[in-house]
């Protein structure tokens, strides 16, 4: 049995795709406006971004602005060196108060022979940062009256808390205990301490 094929028949033969001019035209027209629109999209990105940029450039430059007109703005500090000079004054007053509470104590009668051991307390459990600038003790009635200035307010406490450690000042009832703010360059407070109820102001 055999069959015969015929190849020359139209449904075997290859087929040509032929494009026309006008339907090139029309692809390479699509192309170009894609193309165009491409560019648009990314032409807008990129303004996009320059302007986000000159905002933050903006930005920036108002900051530094800012920046400089605080810092014109904030007070000078004072120099250590100008602050250290004061604190050394205040040591030095301290020291010539010392000498003089032990002069005192050197000066006054067997009958109050106590004097400078007290005196010798009070200057004992004194800190660091504290001066006195007056020191009143009563030895008939038991009275003191302290007053000075301190760098921080906090040493006060401390102060009153170590003096009840001394035997000679344990025990001692201190009624009054007043702090002020100074009002010079140095920083800190004035304390005035009593056992009695009096004015503060000298």
């Amino acid at each position: 049995m055999s069959q015969q094929i015929n190849l020359y028949q139209p449904v075997f033969r290859k087929q040509k795709i032929i494009f026309s001019a006008r339907t090139i035209l029309v692809l390479s027209a699509g192309f170009a406006v894609l193309l165009l629109l491409w560019s648009a999209l990314i032409g807008q990105r990129v303004g996009t971004l320059e302007a986000e940029l000159e905002r933050q450039r903006d930005s920036e430059q108002r900051a530094l602005a800012q920046i400089g007109t605080l810092r014109e703005a904030l007070p000078e500090e004072t120099p250590t060196e100008q602050l250290q000079e004061q604190i050394d004054q205040l040591q030095e007053q301290r020291a010539q108060l010392r000498a003089s509470l032990q002069a005192l104590a050197r000066a006054q009668p067997a009958a109050a022979a106590r004097l400078p051991e007290r005196l010798a307390a009070l200057s004992r459990q004194q800190p660091d940062g504290m001066w006195l600038t007056e020191l009143t003790l009563d030895e008939g009635r038991g009275d003191v009256m302290l007053r000075g200035r301190a760098l921080s307010s906090q040493l006060i406490p401390s102060y009153l808390r170590d003096l009840g450690r001394e035997p000679l000042i344990s025990g001692t009832g201190f009624r009054q205990v007043r702090l002020e703010a100074t009002d010079d360059d140095i920083p800190g407070v004035h304390f005035f301490i009593s056992t009695r109820n009096e004015d503060p102001r000298p």
